[in-house]
């Protein structure tokens, strides 16, 4: 799975599906025996290394871990090389590189199932999964999104149970964000976006023109300040600023008082809203949030285990087009929002 456009509304039910049967019933045997996972992270990973790595340890298979400063990189050995050597240790690879065209290459040369950790500033294709998971589970969204399915597929009657999504950080460089936008687009969420851009990180010309292609029909919107519009938004996505990815903004301050979800203006928001955030963070959230019944990020994180260890269930057995999950998924929504209307 190198990106989210490899993915279609269906690849995606059937994931979710299966991370909730784990969720809800645990896992039964050792599904993974004799399985092995490398974690190829070529940048800093917390979250994304280790739930990887959890993932595969509960479904029973084992993971080894490459560290590039303790490798045969310092003695001039090409990244190829090191892949394919990688390669005859296991049988997935979650590669994360900070050249977005490494694991793109990687696909003509590599035999092993390859999983996208996150290229660059380009993708992060599992976070995307576990953020859309996360959003799903919003009791505003899942609400709109049942009765959208218990009535006609009209633009209409979709637009009409719309949320409010708030994205707040670096648009521009943000793989996470840049994911999330995909994944939306293909599931077809019925949302308006706002965007809220730290300075310097707005979407250039090019990207808000593709943005706009991507989200025909649909609001979208930039904002300068949380303040003035806080208590109308359903889920709001903070993010961090993506220091590494740009030179022109390393040095740049700026006050972090208008971007920040904090103790006294979360009070402002919906009591049915929520918080995400794809973590690490900075300042954008403070530590006195974390006990409010809205942040929903270390949930998030924990979404990120069962979500990881569907994506690897699905690739080991094959089963992301497996229609038995998508119709059954599709059946027990149909009936929610029947016994719902009733």
């Amino acid at each position: 799975m190198n990106s989210i456009d490899n993915l279609s509304k269906t690849n995606i039910n059937v994931l979710f599906n299966i991370a909730k049967q784990f969720q809800t019933n645990g896992i039964s045997g050792t599904p993974c025996k004799n399985k092995m996972l490398c974690n190829a992270f070529f940048e800093p990973s917390t979250r994304t290394a280790l739930s990887f790595e959890s993932a595969m340890l509960r479904l029973g298979g084992k993971v080894i871990n490459f560290n590039p400063d303790n490798s045969s990189l310092k003695k001039g050995e090409s990244i190829r090389d090191t892949l394919k050597t990688l390669e005859q240790f296991s049988d997935i690879m979650v590669l994360r590189h900070p050249d977005k065209d490494v694991i793109k290459s990687s696909q003509y040369y590599l035999d092993v199932p390859i999983i996208n950790g996150g290229n660059g500033n380009d993708e992060h294709p599992s976070q995307a999964l576990l953020d859309l998971f996360s959003i799903l589970q919003s009791p505003s969204v899942s609400k709109g999104q049942a009765q959208t399915h218990a009535q006609t597929h009209a633009q209409a009657h979709a637009q009409a149970h719309a949320f409010e999504l708030c994205i707040i950080g670096d648009i521009r460089y943000s793989r996470t964000i840049h994911s999330l936008l995909k994944i939306i687009q293909i599931y077809e969420l019925h949302c308006n976006i706002t965007f809220l851009c730290y300075p310097e990180c707005e979407p250039d010309e090019l990207y808000m023109n593709e943005i706009k292609t991507m989200f025909v029909g649909k609001e979208i919107t930039i904002i300068d300040n949380i303040e003035g519009s806080i208590e109308k938004y359903d889920v709001i996505y903070s993010t961090r600023r993506q220091l590494e990815r740009s030179e022109e903004t390393k040095n740049a301050d700026f006050d972090i008082s208008k971007y920040q979800i904090n103790a006294k203006n979360i009070e402002r928001m919906k009591s049915s809203a929520i918080i995400l955030h794809p973590l690490p963070r900075n300042q954008e959230i403070s530590y006195e949030v974390d006990g409010n019944h809205r942040a929903k990020y270390f949930q998030q994180v924990k979404n990120g285990v069962y979500i990881r260890m569907a994506i690897i269930y699905a690739i080991v057995f094959k089963e992301l087009n497996n229609i038995f999950y998508t119709e059954e998924y599709n059946y027990q929504n149909q009936l929610q929002s029947e016994i719902h209307l009733w």
